[in-house]
Parts: C-alpha cells; structure tokens; sequence
C-alpha cells in the first residue's frame, strides 16, 4: 500500500465503533433548531438535575493529554448553567481558531461514508464540519474533526491535548458572524469505548466538539489507539 494512502487512513477510525450510532444521532440534526426542551433524551451520562432546563458539560472536567494515552472512557460530568443558554441561525463554518494553543485553520467539510462512518478530512491541515449536524452556534452539538499528524509533520489539531477548560475557540461563520466556545471539558477515550451519545447525541444548548486521534501510535494497525474530545459551549460575546 502506498505510503501516502497509509497516513491518509490513519485517523479513519475516528468513530468506527460507532458508525452506525453516528448515523442515527447526525442525520436527525438536520432539521430546524426546537426550543431548548424538545430536543429529545439526552444521554445518561450528559445530564444533571436542571434547575431551568438547560444542561451544558461541567467546566471543572480534567483534561488530559491525548499523547499520554490516558483518559476517562466516560464523559465528562455535568452541571446547570448560571443563566439559560442562547443559539444563534444556522451558518455553515468557515474557519476556527483556538489561539493560546496556536490552532488556526479554515473549515472544510465532510459528511458519511457509505458503511455510516464519517468521512476522514482529505487535508492533514485543515479541520472539517460535519455538515449532517448543526452548524455552530446552533442548539445541538456541532462537531468538527482533524488529523492530529502525519508522515509529513504536525497535523491541524496536534495541539489539540494542550487545550484546557475556561480557554475559547472562536468560529468564523458563513454569514460572517464569529462563534465564541468556551472549552468545558477534554477527555480521551479508547476507540472501542467511543461515547457516541454524547459526542453525538442531541443536547438543549449550543455546543461545539473537537475530535482527532489521541494516545500510543500502533505499528502494527498503523492507527492510534484513543479519541481525543474536546467538549464546548456558545457563550455571549
């Protein structure tokens, strides 16, 4: 197998113990944004008592390193918001920036793949959106992915394990506006212990997820062996 194509699959993985979870939870984001409430279940393990109907990832989250190999296969806690959150309209992503960790790319973007997986980002320096979600700054999770490396070097989200909560993650949108994210939580999580609901599942606030490959590099599979997330929330300019 060419070289090229090895490190071209090397993040393919992404959600692979999940695709057909995938499937299910994205496509049924494509319709119009409900009032915060009628956005379905949302997983177990994302929510907490609400006190005004609004859950959003808990910022005091650990945050790990995805080269450490380590991590929570669980998501991350979760606590009321102090004030009910906002949205805003759809808007496809144009570009993002995460400048304390020097993250900064435009956004491309990429859908499934026949057998319900999504599809791996062509570039290794440039982030993708998942254009079967919500676009950010939309009620529901929106999600956008990237290569961590390759054979070439540092890939757009290398830096992404240096992320920590509090720190924002500004979105340029199609209609010129820019999405503020607040960073929540980052975990990492073994491949087959994926948390497809919560990455995925639909949520009553504005939320956005990083994801790239994290953890120990396997020769033999030529994949690495963790997911790295990074889970935020829209907040007010």
């Amino acid at each position: 197998m060419p070289r090229d194509l090895v490190y071209l699959l090397l993040c393919v993985a992404l959600v692979a113990t999940a695709a057909l979870m995938v499937g299910r939870y994205l496509t049924q984001s494509s319709a119009p944004p409900a009032p915060p409430g009628a956005l379905g279940t949302i997983p177990a393990a994302m929510t907490a008592p609400p006190s005004n109907g609004a859950v959003s990832p808990a910022a005091s989250a650990v945050a790990h390193d995805p080269q450490a190999g380590t991590g929570s296969a669980h998501p991350p806690s979760v606590t009321p918001p102090p004030s009910p959150p906002f949205s805003l309209a759809p808007s496809p992503p144009v570009s993002m920036r995460a400048s304390v960790v020097g993250i900064s790319s435009v956004v491309s973007q990429v859908g499934l793949n026949k057998d319900g997986t999504i599809e791996v980002p062509t570039s290794y320096d440039k982030a993708a959106w998942y254009r079967l979600g919500p676009t950010p700054g939309e009620l529901g999770p929106a999600v956008i992915i990237g290569h961590v490396d390759s054979y070439k070097g540092p890939g757009v989200f290398f830096n992404l394990g240096d992320v920590r909560p509090g720190q924002v993650i500004d979105i340029t949108r199609a209609d010129h506006s820019v999405a503020h994210f607040r960073v929540d939580a980052i975990n990492t999580y073994p491949k087959d212990l994926f948390p497809t609901e919560a990455v995925y599942g639909p949520v009553n606030y504005a939320g956005l997820r990083l994801i790239t490959c994290g953890g120990a590099f396997d020769e033999k599979t030529r994949n690495y062996e963790n997911n790295t997330v990074v889970y935020a929330t829209l907040i007010h300019p």
